[in-house]
């Protein structure tokens, strides 16, 4: 209740920007078997529940939407199909984005099937500022469920992370293997700096140094991409040796955990979606290293080098699939 009399009071809001590509309207996704119609629907009725006031644009190609009863702003887009199916209809939502400068506290990009919940919410406004103001990037883990055994299994960490900074009394875990969260979200400040900085556009290309983005994952990792330098390291609040339960969001179509069940609670940490760590085995306390502001800086400047001659580390890297 006193998070909810805060937001009240200094009467914040957040514009919330999804793309929705539905070229096949029909077509039924994940365990639940949904359309992706339904998939967003529910989604977007899981949003409007949040304590913080809400505007939600959806930003799709055809006129699927338009005799839906969605409580959403409906923007249609002409784009090739070309163009669709290559996934450039997730970079025609910057444009209205920008024209909302100033008009928010805070703005979130986010894929149609990215349960973004109250409990996150809460989790972003308790540690962001601080965080921000001191160039860190508040982090989130994407994760599906094996609806057999109820567990829940990390998409995009395939590898257990163990570097630890203390911030404000606080451990915080590094995420220095794969920050893309399917969504982003920044207040004024950031946002302001993100449309003036020249990875706003599509020409300039991001990469976190161990993965190549497509198009689509170049717009939804927005200024985290690491070699963007903007923050000095994500950092994930450890709670009893354990991640903040509230950093976890869910994919809800759930279409990952079944891709590769023959690397499944295996270390592959090159096959993205491999869904190989249960989310409380993420962390692995028995190799904690501690990091401090210099080390994360000539970390990052090795990783860069690195990255510019990464056609070496190619002829010795053996590929797994």
């Amino acid at each position: 209740m006193l998070n909810l009399f805060i937001i009240l009071i200094l009467k914040m809001s957040i514009s919330i920007h999804i793309p929705f590509y539905n070229p096949n309207p029909e077509k039924r996704e994940g365990y639940r078997n949904l359309n992706r119609f339904e998939y967003l629907n529910e989604n977007i009725s899981n949003l409007k529940k949040m304590s913080l006031p809400v505007d939600i644009f959806i930003h799709t190609h055809n006129n699927y939407l338009d005799n839906k009863n969605l409580d959403a702003k409906i923007i249609n887009h002409e784009i090739n199909n070309e163009d669709l199916e290559k996934g450039y209809l997730t970079w025609l939502t910057r444009p209205e984005m920008q024209k909302q400068k100033g008009n928010y506290d805070y703005y979130m990009y986010l894929e149609h099937d990215i349960k973004f919940t109250e409990k996150n919410l809460q989790y972003y406004l308790k540690y962001q500022k601080s965080l921000s103001d001191n160039k860190f990037n508040l982090g989130f883990l994407i994760y599906e469920k094996n609806n057999e055994e109820n567990e829940k299994y990390s998409i995009h960490i395939s590898e257990k992370l163990n570097k630890f900074f203390k911030f404000n009394s606080q451990n915080f875990i590094i995420n220095d293997l794969e920050n893309y969260c399917c969504f982003w979200i920044y207040d004024q400040n950031q946002f302001n700096d993100f449309i003036n900085s020249k990875w706003w556009n599509f020409k300039k290309k991001v990469h976190n140094f161990r993965h190549n983005y497509g198009i689509t994952e170049r717009s939804s990792i927005g200024f985290n991409a690491l070699n963007i330098n903007y923050f000095k390291a994500t950092l994930l609040p450890e709670i009893n040796s354990k991640l903040d339960p509230n950093c976890f969001i869910e994919h809800i179509t759930n279409n990952y955990y079944y891709k590769y069940p023959e690397f499944r609670e295996k270390n592959f940490k090159d096959i993205r979606g491999a869904c190989s760590l249960k989310i409380d085995e993420i962390i692995d306390v028995n190799k904690y290293k501690n990091e401090t502001v210099i080390s994360l800086y000539f970390k990052r400047l090795f990783n860069i080098i690195l990255w510019k001659f990464r056609f070496i580390t190619r002829l010795f890297r053996k590929k797994i699939i």
